[in-house]
């Protein structure tokens, strides 16, 4: 597969999980289908992506399967998201919604006093994002982890 048509899969795959998760659907063929998108992305970005998108395929993983109930899983994704924004120049944007998805991925664990931690740490985060935009929409993501 040529690397263009590959990142184009990868986009498409990850859209998909969004299409998914703004749906509502939280039958068990839907959470098949957001983790098998979620995995495949993830595969295809591991061949094409750059540290931005590996990161980003991490907390996707880790966001559907906060969704579909796999704590421990949830709760690995989104550490390894959280590593990687850290050992790399990450932009503000993605080191809020990491710490996010660790606030989620905590909550889906049943570890409610971790998750407030990472809630916490992911509210001042997203006090420091620059842009307007990319404020609102981690704030948003922020505020649909559960209470």
């Amino acid at each position: 597969m040529h690397a263009d048509e590959e990142r184009s899969l990868a986009i498409a795959l990850f859209n998909g999980c969004w299409e998914i998760l703004d749906a509502g659907d939280t039958s068990e063929d839907a959470m098949i289908r957001l983790l098998t998108n979620a995995f495949a992305s993830k595969y295809h970005w591991a061949n094409v992506g750059e540290h931005e998108q590996w990161i980003i395929s991490d907390w996707m993983v880790a966001r559907a399967a906060s969704t579909a109930g796999y704590g421990d899983l949830a709760v690995f994704f989104a550490k390894r998201a959280n590593e990687l924004a850290q050992s790399f120049d990450s932009p503000d944007w993605l080191r809020a919604s990491v710490a996010e998805g660790l606030a989620r991925a905590y909550d889906a664990a049943g570890d409610l006093d971790t998750r407030e931690q990472w809630r916490e740490r992911a509210s001042e985060l997203v006090g420091l994002i620059r842009d307007d935009e990319d404020r609102q929409l981690i704030s948003d993501q922020l505020a649909s982890v559960p209470r």
